[in-house]
């Protein structure tokens, strides 16, 4: 060999290593990079949030029984009542009368002009002893038949009592937890159940919008000194539960026309598709009963990939 041939030799293999270096280095950069989720056991659940009031047990509520405009309002939150003691009174209209019209009419009333026979006077009475926990009334409103009014409360104890939209109802059932917040008593978060459902709906009016909701009462657990009757309340009602369930975030699913289910797991660089039974639907994706295991890799937006596609992993997902 010549000494040029020998001198030559070194660069050019020297270079050649430098080369399939670099060209190692580019072509996993020009695959897709795909953010990734981890499959894990962990704790999962669906809730409920709604509104109320808390107040003492052994409460009665009085609903009005007919649309009318209050025209007064004789107790307030913390009033003692007897049974039998008038609480406010409602100008009542006829069930034909337009809620639009109802106002009208009471203005006509207030300036003395005809409206006789259009206008009745009612009472709502208190049913039982005890005292007032909460007021929805106040004069001059709007009231719909069977709108709650007035709450009597005739024990000691302390429960919450919740306005449920009817769109939710259906998921909720006595004994489950919930989880009890609100401004008056912040920073603490008290804990009880679901005790007692309504059988009847009722009409919650609102300003000049109304919605039907059914009430359910709370009890409450150890419930402290600066939880107190009359205060506003929000509730987180836990419908569904798992303490181990395998959940993988909606964005990692993905369904064939025909329904079937399915995933992209990541094998040695390759995306792989997986289909998949599911169960539960939770509030952070879905419970994964076969075809993905704890530990697997799951990869983001599955309509994207191809089997057996090459990717690189990108950013990981944390859980929901």
């Amino acid at each position: 060999m010549s000494l040029k041939k020998r001198f030559l030799l070194p660069i050019f293999l020297f270079a050649a290593s430098g080369l399939l270096f670099v060209i190692g280095k580019w072509i996993p950069s020009t695959l897709p990079c795909v953010s990734y989720y981890q499959l894990t056991t962990s704790q999962a659940e669906n809730d409920i949030s709604c509104t109320g009031r808390v107040e003492r047990t052994g409460s009665s509520t009085v609903y009005t029984n007919q649309t009318g405009i209050t025209a007064d309002v004789m107790v307030s939150p913390g009033d003692k009542v007897e049974k039998g003691q008038v609480l406010a009174e409602v100008q009542t209209l006829p069930d034909d009368i337009e809620k639009s019209e109802a106002v009208a009419v009471y203005a006509a009333l207030l300036n003395e002009e005809s409206s006789a026979g259009r206008l009745e006077n009612k009472q709502l009475i208190a049913p039982v002893s005890g005292t007032v926990s909460s007021v929805t009334l106040s004069p001059d409103q709007i009231v719909q038949s069977g709108s709650p009014a007035v709450v009597i409360s005739d024990g000691n104890g302390i429960q919450l009592r919740l306005s449920v939209s009817e769109s939710q109802i259906s998921d909720i059932r006595v004994g489950q937890a919930v989880e009890i917040t609100g401004v008056g008593f912040s920073p603490s978060v008290y804990h009880g159940s679901v005790i007692e459902i309504a059988e009847e709906a009722t009409v919650s009016v609102v300003g000049t919008s109304q919605a039907t909701v059914v009430e359910v009462l709370v009890s409450v657990e150890d419930p402290g000194d600066n939880l107190k009757p009359g205060f506003s309340a929000q509730a987180r009602i836990i419908t569904e539960q798992a303490d181990h369930a395998l959940v993988a975030p909606y964005e990692s699913v993905g369904a064939d026309e025909d329904g079937t289910e399915y995933v992209f797991l990541y094998r040695d660089g390759k995306a792989v598709r997986s289909d998949i039974k599911t169960g539960v639907e939770y509030d952070s994706g879905f419970e994964i009963l076969a075809g993905a295991s704890e530990g697997d890799i799951l990869l983001s937006h599955p309509e994207q990939w191809e089997d057996g596609e090459r990717v690189r992993l990108g950013e990981r997902e944390d859980a929901v």
